[in-house]
């Protein structure tokens, strides 16, 4: 299992797996593409060896157990019992044994790998289930402080991008399933969408703000960071204290509608849909069973028709969302297949053009409509993904995001801010004339002057991107693992500004 956690999520396994359990087929769903095979083979292999190192050699060398009388026995069991607190410790130092304890490399993969995976399991349940105290205290308060008014304040004015003769457009968000800037560029994977960046506003340095759909969802519509060894959306009365953009479009009388052909239970997502008051939220259970298709669901091509058939009768001005899942593990698609391969990176990028597919035909249909000519469509990556493999840690969170509809009042053009899904809330507020303060982590990227900066976070890590330069920080071993341009204290200092006080704002809430 823990090969298979790394191979996927690119970390040792944690309790994070668990998180997933109250919802078991869109879990088993998530796996069903493991090499089963393979890794029982392995199995049976490993305990083959150490059946035979036990029972043949060590075995031999302490069989006459008959030096310890049954008197002695039970005390002997009972004092190396306690002895082992020495050990599980990590011997008589002040702090106990973490995963910091093991690291010894200047090399990242080194280091992880000689983390003891049962323990890292327990550890992470023990540790992190109730989190109190804030672990990523790495400046004092007034540096803090500092470094954050550098980041958030900003007060250049506003580029509007949305025709002024449309007094209240809709808005459409598609949230694309392991949506990756880097699939974009293999030729013939995404050609649907590289021909509508010439439509609309091309957003080219965005990245996401975690390596989880929930985290996603929360960073798109709350403006809020991802935590690194959690995720809020798992805690509904902290999710209750979120400002969330469907309220706040309520509020001027948009109806509001969700779209997923999945279950919106996975993840505790429902949860979330239901504290941003949508009017409207359709699911898995809302589709005939014979369009189950998927391990998921509905495949996406099934989803869109329903969306596109419900916005034609749709009042306006409507704030609609669909979340796509198709180009989600296991990566299975209902047609044939086009980019050919066994492997997974074939399967990911044919679940991506398949993907494109759906979405390009669903454009083509919309264009039609009425209301596309008011509407503004948000297309963005739930998160990003490992695949296809690179060495570059920050091209897996780097995403693309595209603005479209009869609502822009430009096209074929190409934004190269720096930002993260945390900017969409402030953004849209202000091409919307949304009070937007809430959205406190939340930068403007249509400005004159936009701060120049994006965050991300994944497993007890995270990377900080700039102009020229960018890093990524391993918070375990207390260091950057990967880094490119000049990168000064400063500069890492103002990612664990983020990260330190974030973290923090989600304990208080």
């Amino acid at each position: 299992a823990d090969l298979q956690v790394y191979n996927v999520w690119h970390y040792r396994i944690d309790s994070t797996p668990l998180r997933y359990l109250s919802t078991p087929k869109e879990a088993f769903a998530s796996i069903s593409g493991m090499p089963y095979f393979a890794m029982f083979i392995s199995f049976l292999m490993m305990l083959f060896l150490a059946s035979f190192i036990i029972y043949r050699i060590i075995t031999k060398v302490i069989d006459d157990w008959g030096i310890i009388k049954k008197r002695e026995f039970m005390p002997i069991v009972i004092v190396l019992t306690i002895a082992l607190i020495i050990p599980i410790r990590g011997g008589f130092q002040l702090a106990p044994i973490n995963q910091s304890s093991v690291y010894f490399s200047e090399n990242h993969f080194a280091n992880i790998s000689a983390i003891n995976a049962t323990w890292n399991f327990f550890s992470s349940i023990t540790n992190n289930s109730e989190e109190k105290t804030n672990p990523y205290i790495y400046l004092p308060k007034e540096a803090l402080e500092s470094l954050l008014k550098m980041l958030l304040s900003d007060k250049s004015k506003i580029e509007k991008k949305l025709k002024p003769t449309i007094k209240t457009p809709n808005v459409l968000l598609i949230v694309w399933e392991s949506f990756t800037e880097k699939a974009t560029k293999i030729e013939g994977v995404t050609p649907h969408f590289n021909r509508l960046k010439q439509e609309g506003i091309y957003f080219s340095n965005i990245y996401a703000s975690g390596d989880r759909t929930d985290k996603g969802l929360v960073a798109i519509f709350s403006g809020y960071p991802a935590q690194p060894t959690t995720s809020i959306i798992t805690t509904p009365n902290k999710v209750q204290k979120l400002p969330v953009l469907s309220k706040d479009f309520a509020k001027k009388n948009y109806h509001t509608s969700f779209y997923y052909g999945g279950e919106t239970e996975f993840a505790n997502i429902k949860a979330y849909l239901y504290e941003a008051d949508f009017d409207k939220i359709v699911s898995k259970s809302d589709f005939d069973s014979k369009d189950w298709n998927s391990k998921w669901g509905t495949h996406d091509h099934i989803t869109y028709n329903r969306l596109l058939s419900d916005l034609s009768k749709q009042q306006q001005p409507f704030f609609s969302t669909m979340l796509t899942l198709s180009s989600h593990e296991p990566f299975e698609t209902p047609t044939k297949p086009v980019i050919l391969g066994e492997d997974e990176t074939s399967k990911f990028l044919n679940s991506m053009h398949y993907a494109d597919e759906s979405l390009g035909n669903f454009i083509t249909e919309a264009q039609k409509q009425a209301w596309w000519s008011n509407t503004l469509v948000v297309i963005v990556a739930d998160h990003g993904h490992t695949l296809p493999i690179n060495q570059d840690k920050t091209q897996d969170f780097k995403i693309p995001m595209l603005w479209l509809g009869g609502a822009l009042n430009e096209k074929g053009t190409i934004k190269a801010n720096i930002g993260s899904q945390i900017d969409i809330a402030q953004t849209l507020a202000g091409q919307f004339g949304l009070k937007g303060k809430q959205y406190e982590w939340s930068k403007n990227l249509l400005t004159t002057k936009p701060k120049q900066w994006a965050y991300f976070a994944f497993n007890d890590g995270f990377g900080f991107i700039q102009q020229k330069k960018q890093f990524v920080f391993d918070n375990v071993g207390k260091k950057p693992i990967q880094q490119q341009g000049l990168i000064k204290d400063n500069d890492i200092n103002a990612g664990k500004a983020i990260l330190q006080r974030s973290f923090q704002d989600y304990l208080e809430k």
